[in-house]
């Protein structure tokens, strides 16, 4: 929880910093962040309230659900529990492996979790197999070269999970898999599911002692899950979907932020006066 706070708070502080607003922000609960702005050319200062939520290119609009963040955070785990077996074998130390994970097969696990510390042992075991057979013909990790593996009869949860491994012996050891996902960009139907969603929950908040509340929706850039592109203007912020679900807001504005390297932001609602 207190890692999710300071995600937060760190999202709100650049947002503000790309508006060029100085404030004094502070973690809450319903909203997530209470900010005293300070208003340009006046002593006066504004309360605002703070909700945020994090945009991933990947979720499917009628789930709300970034299933390539789960991935993600399962294949870390794995990572970590693998790390903590290879110190238990220093002939793996200059050994890399990239795995290219069924992940369609993976998605339809329910309890991802459950199968971290088999898999790691499991992934372990072949490839330091592989490693220990380096004499022969086909395996030639120690000319420094790449070995292309998709056969992993006796590793069942391989043989279910993975299509492929990678091994290769390098300067040092890391190893990953395809857990990444494009910048596809925004969804429009997504989108306004966001907002709707937020809407509903925004219902209960206290407001009292605020001068406004704010829906800030973020592109964070902290993986390849939350990335955005850099053309704004491509994207119908004000189509009639999402129009439809800002007309019932209790939010007084709504933003779509994204962060360095690809900054900008639009105010969704009320749309800003063109002229």
């Amino acid at each position: 929880m207190q890692e999710k706070k300071e995600k937060e708070l760190s999202i709100a502080s650049d947002f503000l910093k790309t508006l060029n607003i100085e404030a004094i922000l502070e973690t809450f609960e319903n909203p997530d962040i209470l900010a005293t702005l300070k208003l340009p050319n006046s002593n006066k200062t504004l309360i605002v309230g703070i909700e945020i939520r994090e945009h991933f290119n990947d979720e499917i609009p009628t789930e709300l659900f970034s299933q390539g963040q789960r991935l993600s955070r399962f294949w870390k785990k794995v990572q970590e529990q693998i790390e903590k077996l290879r110190k238990k074998n220093t002939e793996l130390s200059e050994i890399h492996a990239w795995f290219k994970l069924k992940k369609d097969v993976l998605m339809e696990h329910q309890r991802l979790n459950s199968i971290v510390r088999d898999l790691a042992e499991e992934i372990l075991k072949f490839v330091l197999s592989e490693s220990e057979n380096a004499h022969s013909e086909i395996i030639v990790i120690p000319e420094w070269k790449e070995r292309n593996l998709d056969d992993f009869t006796g590793y069942s949860l391989m043989e279910k999970y993975i299509d492929q491994a990678v091994i290769r012996k390098g300067f040092y050891a890391f190893w990953d898999a395809n857990v990444n996902a494009s910048h596809i960009g925004i969804n429009i139907e997504y989108l306004s599911r966001i907002i709707e969603e937020k809407n509903l929950k925004a219902q209960s908040y206290n407001r009292s002692g605020l001068d406004e509340l704010w829906l800030l929706i973020a592109a964070p850039h902290d993986n390849v899950f939350n990335s955005m592109h850099s053309f704004p203007n491509h994207i119908n912020f004000h189509s009639p979907e999402v129009i439809m679900v800002c007309e019932k807001t209790t939010f007084d504005k709504i933003f779509f932020w994204s962060s360095p390297p690809h900054e900008w932001y639009k105010q969704i609602w009320p749309e800003e006066d063109k002229g």
